[in-house]
């Protein structure tokens, strides 16, 4: 269970729309990232408003929590439950694969039901989060991905929802600093806007600047630009930690280049070294 549970974390879906973004397809990409963004957005606000203990907390002299260390904010909705639901539905919508599918319909099920298992969600949480999750990567999937084919849109779309998730991180960073709002509820809602961010403003520069062919070269060529490119994605998250700021602020800037790395900064470098040929 806790092996099925942390195919539900952020880990998965960065190394998949990695491999997506710049060896298969970006419009791939970016259809499932916009999916699992909205969802996930959309659950931390939800996190930050209802603020529900969870269960190992509620009822420590009968429920010993497992892998709390990933339990980071409330319990309500289920985080894992919206991360793994809308992000296997949308790689599911986007691939069209029977095999593919059948995979992650049993994801779907399981990494809810391991969160349960290892006492960190109650049902209600996992049912409202797969449900969240489900409806951004099946019903969002089709309107992102005819975003993207419309460049000029794209271009307006990931500008503005950058700079809105950007300022909106921005201001919780500030504010968790002060202590001003309750760090439980919002920590995890700027790390996420934060990733958001970088991500949108990401494609925005590289749709608006950079012209490539992502599937272009051999599958040695593919596993050389994939293997560089999430070197390139932890030396820059190191770097980021070494910068003399405050705790949030140090996550915000984490989270922003990474999120950045993949969809403009590696594809640039990329592009300059003529590993796109």
């Amino acid at each position: 269970m806790n092996f099925i549970s942390l195919l539900g974390e952020v880990f998965v879906p960065l190394i998949v729309l990695s491999a997506l973004y710049w060896c298969v397809s970006r419009k791939k990409a970016f259809t499932i990232l916009s999916s699992l963004m909205t969802a996930l957005l959309a659950t931390q606000i939800v996190k930050a408003i209802v603020r529900s203990p969870r269960p190992f907390q509620a009822h420590p002299e009968l429920i010993e929590g497992d892998r709390i260390e990933t339990a980071t904010g409330y319990s309500f909705p289920s985080g894992h439950s919206t991360t793994s639901s809308s992000f296997y539905s949308s790689l599911s919508c986007v691939c069209r694969k029977k095999w593919l599918t059948a995979i992650c319909t049993i994801l779907i099920i399981l990494v809810p039901v391991s969160r349960m298992y290892l006492g960190v969600h109650w049902p209600i949480d996992v049912l409202v989060g797969t449900a969240i999750g489900l409806a951004s990567g099946l019903l969002l999937s089709g309107i992102f991905a005819s975003i993207y084919d419309d460049k000029e849109k794209c271009i307006r779309f990931t500008l503005a929802s950058g700079l809105a998730a950007l300022i909106l991180s921005a201001i919780l960073a500030v504010l968790l600093e002060l202590d001003a709002i309750d760090r439980v509820a919002f920590a995890d809602l700027a790390s996420n806007a934060a990733v958001a961010s970088g991500a949108m403003l990401g494609v925005f520069l590289d749709r608006k600047s950079l012209q490539y062919d992502e599937s272009a070269g051999t599958a040695l060529k593919k596993a050389v630009r994939f293997i560089l490119g999430f070197a390139a994605v932890l030396a820059i998250g190191a770097i980021a930690m070494l910068l003399p700021l405050p705790h949030y602020a140090s996550s915000c800037v984490l989270f922003f280049a990474a999120g950045f790395t993949v969809t403009f900064l590696f594809p640039w470098i990329a592009v300059k070294a003529n590993l796109f040929r």
